[in-house]
């Protein structure tokens, strides 16, 4: 995950965090599915074997969406409609588009001077539904004062469809307690045994956000990947759970409104107490239990944003 130009890196382990431990994975391809098989160990060392099917085309949506989402190509996608809108208006319409930056400006010109007010105002308005439709599309949103990043609750519903499978193979573990703290547990150890990675990218910049089939599909995933796709499968294996997720400089984790246990890390927003769970990895640690520099965000509370999924 990539926020204001600062790039996460790898969490440091301290003395006595046990490291996720993924022991195997494959990914066999069958009509139409991939069937992805999983062994690791969990934070009491037990092995556990995590095996489900996800369709192709959820995968290739998703990986589709990583490669080609930037920034770049938003602007280059919304000049295209500019210049369609410009062509549609006809009367001789002309458009320059110039890119300084991070925004878009362009100079129109008509041969009826009467009709330029029109142009523009139909201009304005492809331009704002260009880019929303391409956010959207994405799983991005762009914030009043100008800033895009993951739309975080959308990105989690349309997900949960696609990764119910994944809830369910969790369901099916022996040995896990019927609760929700228990099942909770069991997912984020799931998600940190997955190997981190890096996605931030320079060139394409924005495109650092890796949809849940993807990220199991291709066996790594960074901070905010992780987290939305912790809260897409908790939607269905916690359903009665209220989630968030929350935001630091550099750093994304997911927080459950379970009740805390003595020590655990939480934020509390709109009446409602959150209790921290971080995917990322490589540190196994469980509901509540968060490296230093993610526990002195959530101690101040000052640089952190909370995005509620539902």
């Amino acid at each position: 995950m990539r926020l204001g130009g600062i790039a996460l890196a790898l969490l440091v382990l301290s003395s006595g965090v046990a490291e996720a431990q993924q022991l195997d994975f494959s990914r066999v391809s069958r009509s139409g599915d991939e069937r992805l098989s999983y062994r690791w160990r969990d934070l009491d060392r037990r092995e556990q074997a995590t095996v489900f099917t996800l369709t192709r085309q959820d995968i290739r949506e998703a990986e589709a969406s990583f490669k080609d989402f930037s920034l770049d190509g938003m602007w280059e996608d919304i000049a295209a409609n500019l210049r369609d809108e410009t062509a549609k208006f006809g009367n001789g319409a002309q458009i320059e588009i110039r890119r300084m930056g991070d925004r878009l400006s362009w100079t129109v010109k008509v041969r009826d001077p009467a009709l330029q007010e029109a142009l523009i105002k139909r201009l304005n308005e492809r331009f704002k539904r260009s880019q929303n439709a391409y956010l959207a599309r994405h799983l991005r949103q762009r914030l009043d004062e100008g800033r895009i990043m993951v739309d975080f609750a959308a990105a989690t519903r349309a997900l949960q469809e696609p990764m119910r499978a994944v809830a369910k193979a969790l369901g099916t573990t022996p040995g896990i307690a019927d609760d929700d703290r228990a099942r909770a547990n069991l997912a984020l150890a799931f998600f940190q045994q997955v190997p981190y990675a890096a996605l931030g990218d320079a060139v394409r910049r924005g495109g650092d956000f890796l949809a849940g089939p993807a990220l199991l599909a291709q066996n790594r995933g960074d901070c905010d990947s992780k987290a939305v796709a912790l809260a897409a499968v908790l939607r269905t294996y916690t359903p009665w759970r209220k989630l968030a997720i929350i935001v630091m400089p550099g750093h994304a984790v997911l927080g459950v409104d379970l009740p805390a246990r003595p020590g655990e890390r939480t934020v509390r927003a709109q009446a409602r107490q959150y209790v921290a769970l971080e995917p990322a990895g490589p540190a196994m640690a469980p509901i509540g239990d968060v490296a230093p520099q993610t526990a002195k965000y959530l101690a101040e509370g000052r640089a952190i944003e909370i995005w509620p999924l539902n």
